[in-house]
């Protein structure tokens, strides 16, 4: 294990690393429907599957949604779809709450990575994605980041966080404080306190090339 400060190096085909330092009445019974959820914003997500059902108590979630869903175009081609097993909505907030978060990304229609975290929020009017707990990114060809806390940006297309990363690309292995990278992992910026770790691969036969 090595560490190194203000590294940065480019291999081509394979992806850029660079590392720096440092969501009426009828009869005598009357029964009343909810407004709330009676109408939905044209830009609000519907759920794919399941049924609304509010919270009691106050303080609770004004709409519960099961298998949750929430899907990014540009000019009809699919960027990333969001797929959540449990979605709370509360008054006041404009972010809804998730539980168990399952994210794909998509380049030109095709599917590049997978986004998966125990927890998270999105804004359906923006599309930021905040997930934390156990965070794991893994890429069709197998590079994989391992985080506690990631925030993805609709605008920009990039994830970032402030926390410890593992990222992983075959037998490398780098680590440290604070990510700028993008969701295909093309791109990674780890900030600070940057170690990098080197498998040696044997070569055929066990001899040492």
């Amino acid at each position: 294990m090595t560490k190194r400060q203000g590294m940065r190096f480019r291999t081509a085909p394979r992806p850029e690393v660079r590392l720096t330092p440092g969501r009426h009445a009828l009869g005598l019974l009357i029964l009343c429907l909810p407004l709330l959820g009676a109408c939905q914003r044209a830009d609000a997500p519907a759920p794919a599957a399941g049924a609304a059902t509010p919270a009691p108590g106050p303080g609770g979630p004004q709409q519960e949604f099961f298998d949750y869903r929430l899907t990014e175009t540009a000019k009809g081609v699919r960027q990333w779809v969001l797929v959540s097993a449990r979605m709370l909505k509360f008054a006041g907030r404009e972010e809804v709450e998730l539980n168990d978060v399952h994210m794909d990304f998509y380049r030109a229609g095709e599917h590049f990575s997978v986004l998966e975290a125990d927890s998270g929020r999105v804004n359906p009017r923006t599309r930021a994605v905040h997930v934390w707990g156990a965070v794991d990114v893994t890429t069709n060809d197998g590079r994989r980041l391992q985080t506690e806390d990631l925030t993805f940006d609709n605008q920009t297309g990039r994830i970032t966080n402030d926390v410890f990363n593992r990222f992983t690309r075959g037998t490398d292995v780098l680590t440290g404080i604070g990510l700028d990278a993008t969701p295909d992992l093309e791109y990674v910026e780890i900030k600070r306190e940057v170690a990098a770790e080197v498998l040696d691969v044997p070569a055929p036969g066990g001899q040492q090339p």
